[in-house]
């Protein structure tokens, strides 16, 4: 798959670890917060702090209520999609260094944190899984929101005219 148009966001340290901490390593994803249904260019940063194999292996897992669209091609990786995930394979972090890995697609509906699992492996057959949280933030209907309030002031404004418009019919003449 042919992926290109990557978002120029940095890529930041805010990751949610789910291993021990002797299998400590940090994942990030960039951006780390997104709003309800936006389409997104998400990218995922893979260190090999400490296997002296090469990580070789980069399965990455949405959650439910993602849409992924499709992922980056790299080069000197093969990808593999599945119906719920994406494997890079073939390719080589080696200890000390990075990589990123990049994905398309619709963040859910809902706000809230959702999880991604991100598993990494060697060429050993030695792999860890890590769970790297996105936070699904704000309302998906932020243009809305100024509308609605001018149409719910206007709203106010038409009965106060009519009630003042009524009473003034219906007094008394002098």
């Amino acid at each position: 798959m042919r992926f290109s148009a990557w978002s120029s966001l940095a890529i930041s340290v805010c990751s949610t670890l789910a291993l021990a901490p002797a299998a400590y390593a940090h994942l990030s994803v960039s951006p780390a917060q997104v709003k309800p249904g936006q389409a997104v260019d998400l990218v995922f940063g893979a260190p090999n702090e400490d296997d002296a194999f090469g990580i070789s292996r980069v399965t990455l897992r949405p959650p439910a209520g993602f849409d992924l669209d499709d992922a980056e091609a790299k080069p000197g990786w093969t990808q593999a999609r599945s119906a719920d995930a994406i494997t890079w394979s073939g390719g080589n972090i080696p200890k000390g260094q990075y990589a990123t890995f990049g994905i398309r697609g619709t963040a859910p509906d809902k706000t809230g944190t959702i999880v991604f699992n991100v598993r990494v492996g060697d060429a050993a057959g030695r792999g860890l899984t890590y769970r790297v949280g996105l936070d699904v933030v704000g309302s998906g209907h932020d243009v809305a929101t100024p509308a609605l309030i001018v149409a719910l002031a206007a709203a106010v404004l038409a009965l106060i005219a009519f009630f003042v418009g009524l009473y003034v019919w219906l007094r008394p003449q002098r």
